[in-house]
């Protein structure tokens, strides 16, 4: 052990806190808490260290700890340092997004069904969450024509075209139209009642009760209340025929397994809501495959703040947990959470789920891995890297009609598109429309000198969409800004075999210190990495053009029509994407837009027309 350390290891107190591990430069290594201090550290420097700490310890240069009063305090303190220090050598999560929820606003007289992925302590009602968006509305959908619920913002319902005209929604039979005095808020809180049991995981209840109150109606040739409820009973069955119940009605808890090989590790979180299992989390864990610091770092970033935590949170065996974390999510739930592992019944079961499911979704790492591990070392042999790329970031140059050039940076790393950290770069300033080569130095001079370069690691090897001439470009920028220690690469279609008067010709990928360019086999795993990368960075910057050219298109076109401000304009921006969507609604659907009447909406179909 070094001298330095030595004398260091004498102070630390044996009390609970943070540790921080330096190097030489006073870089952050590792970043840990402890119930005793003292002791925690001196277990690195003594005994065998796994293979992670045997990486890092003899980089130690200094320790840093910090007191914290409690233990639940030091995993507090513990998880703001990694989300400020972000450390190399601490587990990695790679997951680390919102899932959407339900909420019901049930605090307002007339409450509101809707998606959200923020979670506040405003009295609402919250279900989920559920990790596929595109199921969790569509089921939404289905819901909203179960129970019809108003959709409209604000507390109170109303303010969408003449006072006291119901919106197009009750029209369409999707809202029972509080804001046209259509429903008394003790009918309207009855169903508001509906859905919470349903959601609670009691929908078969729910379906008895409307079956016997449409019997009723029918009875008392109520026949428009009783095909109202049919409907709705079809619609909650739907709903019920999609679940898959796994626990008792009313019950939530997320059940946690885990697995590994080699350095890999998959954590994977089974979401149980009201009985029924909704969805599922896989988090794939690197750097440590111990299955306590793994599952610890997982639910110290998983749960926080803005984040539903369920009553129950089931573990595998093997893991023990201290009450602070407990308390650590019972502040953030504001009720109490209980951590522990099942030894009986139902509650083995879902373990045995859970680990199940993050075995097989390790197998499915690992083999995505291996593939892009053979497909990294073809890159590397053709393009003669000094290593194989793991991170590969492909940059695009686009324009919309003359009006907006736009670059897009997508990223790839260890076999998987990396979307969070997509960037996308609006070009002006002094750069001329139609200037490629000056839009693709304005691009990288921001991912490189920019907020990019902070928050984003350096590629290994940076794939430019052209020829020669954007890549010697590329090269001159990245020299001017520090970063030539970026390898760089470009792929343009072929102008050659097209000449020749092939239907397709191949693409051609072109290194800066070569005339001619690399040769891949026609059904190279490489080349076809590489074609993807250039594909998907165009598809990311016409999506953005789509989206703005619309937005522009609508904005000139509603300018100068009478009556139609900034305000009305932004809505009618946030309701419809295009001049063409406008043309083809009925005057009360413009209408319902709210700030919007009537008679603006009758001028602005005059001036479409």
């Amino acid at each position: 052990m070094k001298p330095a350390l030595k004398d260091q290891l004498k102070h630390i107190p044996a009390s609970p806190g943070v540790y921080i591990y330096r190097d030489k430069d006073c870089a952050v290594l590792y970043v840990g808490k402890a119930k005793n201090l003292n002791k925690r550290v001196r277990q690195y420097f003594t005994g065998t260290q796994g293979n992670r700490t045997g990486l890092f310890v003899p980089l130690i240069e200094s320790i840093e700890t910090i007191v914290a009063g409690t233990e639940k305090e030091a995993l507090l303190l513990e998880s703001a340092l990694i989300k400020r220090y972000r450390p190399p050598f601490n587990v990695d999560l790679k997951d680390d997004k919102s899932y959407p929820c339900f909420r019901i606003t049930v605090k307002e007289r007339y409450p509101r069904f809707q998606i959200t992925r923020r979670i506040t302590r405003d009295g609402s009602l919250y279900f989920g969450p559920f990790t596929n968006a595109g199921a969790a509305r569509k089921t939404l959908g289905w819901l909203e024509r179960a129970f019809p619920l108003r959709r409209c913002r604000g507390v109170n319902p109303g303010g969408r075209g003449r006072p006291g005209r119901p919106c197009l929604d009750h029209q369409m039979g999707r809202c029972l139209g509080p804001c046209g005095g259509n429903v008394d808020p003790e009918r309207y809180r009855k169903i508001v009642d509906e859905l919470v049991e349903f959601l609670k995981g009691r929908g078969s209840r729910v379906v008895r009760e409307m079956e016997a109150r449409m019997n009723k109606a029918s009875r008392d040739l109520r026949f428009e209340d009783a095909a109202f409820l049919r409907d709705r009973i079809q619609a909650v069955r739907t709903v019920l025929e999609k679940q898959d119940v796994v626990g008792d009605p009313g019950e939530d808890l997320d059940v946690l397994g885990f697995a590994s090989s080699g350095e890999i590790g998959v954590l994977t979180c089974l979401f149980v809501r009201s009985g029924t299992l909704v969805g599922r989390s896989d988090t794939v864990v690197t750097g440590s495959v111990n299955r306590n610091q793994a599952l610890d770092a997982f639910i110290s970033r998983r749960y926080r703040e803005g984040t539903m935590v369920p009553p129950r949170i089931l573990l595998p065996e093997g893991i023990e947990f201290s009450s602070a974390h407990e308390e650590q999510l019972a502040e953030f739930a504001g009720r109490k959470i209980r951590i522990y592992t099942p030894v009986r019944g139902r509650g083995v079961r879902l373990v045995k789920l859970a680990e199940e499911n993050a075995r097989q979704a390790l197998k499915e790492n690992v083999t995505r891995t291996k593939a892009a591990d053979t497909v990294s070392t073809e890159i590397g042999r053709a393009l003669k890297l000094p290593a194989p790329p793991r991170r590969i970031e492909c940059v695009d140059i686009s324009h919309t009609a003359g009006k907006g050039t736009y670059g897009s940076i997508v990223a790839w790393e260890s076999g998987s598109l990396v979307k969070e950290q997509y960037r996308l770069y609006k070009v002006g300033g002094d750069v001329a429309p139609g200037d490629d080569y000056a839009a693709l130095a304005h691009v990288l001079q921001r991912r490189f000198a920019g907020s990019a370069a902070d928050s984003l690691p350096d590629p290994d090897l940076l794939l430019i969409d052209g020829g020669r001439g954007q890549l010697a470009r590329a090269g001159k920028v990245l020299s001017e800004q520090g970063a030539d220690h970026v390898r760089l690469s470009s792929i343009s279609k072929g102008k050659a075999a097209a000449r020749k008067g092939q239907s397709r010709a191949r693409d051609e990928v072109h290194l800066p210190d070569r005339i001619n360019p690399v040769k891949f086999p026609a059904q190279s795993g490489a080349l076809h990495l590489l074609q993807l990368l250039r594909d998907e960075a165009h598809r990311f910057a016409l999506s953005t053009h789509r989206k703005s050219r619309a937005k522009g298109d609508l904005l000139s076109t509603l300018d100068g029509i009478d009556g139609v401000g900034p305000a009305r304009r932004k809505a009618l921006l946030g309701r419809f994407r295009s001049v063409e969507e406008i043309r083809a609604a009925p005057v009360e659907e413009i209408a319902s837009v709210r700030g919007l009447n009537l008679s603006v909406a009758e001028k602005i179909k005059e001036s479409l027309r």
